[in-house]
């Protein structure tokens, strides 16, 4: 999957459904206004003096009666603005609380990372190994404990701060090869920026359903007075009846967005497991299990699911739905004729019907790629003890702190660190952080940055004073040698990001004047990191810079090239187009491969840049150059 170009794509939908949006308020603002021109102005449609009646038998100048320009601009105004409200409201909530928001409001449960159940641990060990291969942070896990059907969702407005859900149904009855492919599909959109679109369909639409909420609350009210009270009905009943149409027309939108992704996130799935039976197997036991959600919210969130979440009545299932049938999904994985999948449906529900749970949660696919079998045997080889276990609170800390201790090897400049950590944490987190330290040496840096991937969403999870002491340490780590290395500063970088603590803001504006000098500095920075002398480093610069459009651009001093600066740097680069992102990274690669070798170092950088920005950065293999 280009990934660029899915984000691109991601986009323009965006765009797509702001104008499909745009277009379906203005419509419901135009009904509501001659709703209430009838209401109002002709209160009296019958009367034989003033009535609209009258005004039809005299030849009366009706057009000039309809078009009250008080009336189109109050209706626009709170109609508009109402709408605009709400799914500003909506999607604020969404931006600050991530994809757990959908999670737990569909009655999900957040899966503890230290859990004993044999196939929740089988779950969180499919995810962690396929967010590895992806090269994305292993976003948080819910189970939907009350949905005994098969299903699963991700939401995420960032790769960050994403989640992934499955149902009781799904868990239960998927071997691992089944649910290897359904998390791989769900992975796909994440890498792919589905899960950001969806969430802003939620936000958006929940504006338009904000009307009808609106319109039954003026029916239900029994305590309105006087003349104004069947009018208030009337009124209340216009909204309920046009916010409904406005919410179906919402839906056909949702539906047509969603269809075609769910395609690309099969060929994601299917690319990174090289198990096309497994996702196709898992599609056969829905098919006989069923697919659908009965929370009362699921209709909300209906378009995110791994299979159609909703009953569809026959007459309208072909235009809600959003997601094409099963039959064709299997077609398309396995290559075959579509009559040949219809055929083989009735044998597959009669199988789905018997089989029980699935496998042992260690067992390992045998077809997986090169990248799925190390992140596979990196999983099999972290450290369990109690302390070091880095899905544990105190094993992601041990981690974090590692991934900065281990940078030097003076005694000295170690003793102090340890003390830092132990004034902070404790004497036991100290020695669990030398351990997992030495373990980290043994291993090799190209484990450093899959350990962060793991450990990122346990720290998601601290609370604020938490997650201030764990940045204040880590920054006393990196900084008491008196050096800063490249890598060093771009995991601060990641690490802030992750916690989400305030970083630095630039708000003039993406200029190209200064994105051309943000992307200088991390160039220079990534040349010398990979380049033992300045002659060499600069000429690495000046060929990376060939891949963007600021040649010109000169070698920035070093000592511009500060902890702050980078943190700016990174934060405007990753507000950039996908395309632009995309020629930075292009540059970031012709940097490093510039003397015809790639060091640990220049890797382990250039993937750390890539996280910064959001984008998927599979890990470095072991026999890679």
């Amino acid at each position: 999957m280009d990934f660029f170009n899915a984000q691109t794509r991601a986009r323009r939908n965006s765009r797509l459904l702001v104008l499909w949006f745009a277009l379906t308020v203005c419509a419901i603002i135009l009904v509501i206004y001659l709703g209430v021109v009838l209401l109002y102005t002709y209160a009296t449609i019958t009367n034989p003096e003033t009535g609209l009646l009258a005004d039809l038998a005299q030849g009366g100048d009706v057009k000039s009666r309809f078009l009250n320009w008080e009336y189109l601009g109050w209706t626009t105004l709170l109609v508009g603005g109402t709408i605009a409200v709400a799914s500003l409201w909506k999607i604020f909530q969404i931006s600050r609380m991530g994809g757990a928001l959908i999670a737990r409001d569909l009655g999900g449960r957040l899966l503890a990372r230290e859990t004993a159940e044999i196939e929740e641990r089988r779950l969180l060990n499919v995810v962690d190994e396929m967010s590895i291969a992806a090269g994305i942070p292993a976003p948080k896990v819910f189970v939907l404990d009350e949905e005994k059907s098969m299903n699963a969702f991700a939401a995420g407005m960032r790769p960050a701060d994403s989640v992934v859900a499955v149902t009781r149904g799904l868990l239960d009855h998927c071997d691992r090869d089944q649910l290897q492919g359904v998390i791989g599909h769900e992975i796909g959109h994440i890498v792919s920026g589905d899960t950001r679109l969806n969430l802003r369909l939620i936000g958006v639409l929940y504006g338009i359903l904000f009307l009808t909420v609106i319109g039954s609350r003026l029916l239900q009210n029994r305590a309105s007075r006087g003349k104004n009270r069947g009018e208030g009905m009337l009124l209340g009943l216009l909204l309920l009846v046009v916010g409904s149409i406005g919410v179906f027309f919402g839906k056909i939108i949702k539906a047509a967005i969603s269809r075609e992704r769910e395609y690309l996130a099969d060929a994601f799935s299917v690319q990174f497991t090289r198990n096309p039976d497994g996702l196709a197997g898992a599609l056969r036991m829905m098919s006989g299990f069923g697919t659908r959600i009965e929370h009362p919210q699921a209709e909300e969130a209906s378009h995110m699911f791994f299979g159609e979440g909703m009953r569809r009545f026959s007459l309208f299932s072909g235009l809600f739905a959003t997601h094409p049938p099963i039959e064709k999904r299997i077609a398309r994985i396995e290559n075959i004729p579509l009559e040949k999948v219809q055929e083989s449906a009735p044998r597959a529900r009669v199988k789905a019907a018997a089989q029980g749970g699935g496998s042992g949660f260690l067992d390992i696919g045998l077809d997986a790629p090169a990248q799925l079998v190390y992140a596979q045997a990196f999983l099999a080889d972290l450290p369990a003890q109690e302390g070091r276990d880095v899905r544990t609170s105190k094993g992601a800390l041990a981690a974090i702190y590692a991934l900065l201790f281990a940078e030097t090897d003076t005694p000295e400049i170690r003793k102090k660190q340890l003390a830092i950590i132990a004034a902070a944490h404790g004497a036991e987190l100290a020695q669990n952080v030398q351990d997992c330290a030495a373990w980290l040496v043994e291993r090799g840096p190209r484990s450093r940055l899959p350990l962060l991937d793991l450990a990122l969403p346990v720290l998601g999870g601290f609370s604020d004073p938490e997650k201030q002491r764990c940045m204040q340490c880590a920054n006393a780590l990196v900084r008491l040698d008196g050096r800063l290395s490249p890598l060093e500063l771009a995991l601060a970088h990641i690490l802030r990001n992750a916690l989400e603590l305030p970083r630095s803001t630039y708000h003039g504006g993406l200029r190209m004047e200064r994105l051309a000098t943000d992307v200088s500095c991390l160039l220079a920075l990534l040349s010398s990191a990979g380049s033992p002398d300045d002659a060499a480093a600069r000429a690495a610069y000046q060929h990376a810079l060939t891949h963007t459009s600021f040649g010109d651009a000169p070698f920035p001093e070093k000592s511009t090239l500060s902890p702050e600066a980078i943190d700016a740097a990174l934060d405007r680069l990753a507000q950039a187009m996908p395309r632009f992102r995309q020629n930075f990274l292009a540059a970031c690669v012709a940097a490093v491969r510039h003397d015809g070798k790639i060091t640990v170092a220049e890797s382990e950088l250039l993937r750390a840049f890539a996280q910064s920005l959001d984008c998927p950065a599979p890990p470095l293999l072991p026999d890679a150059p």
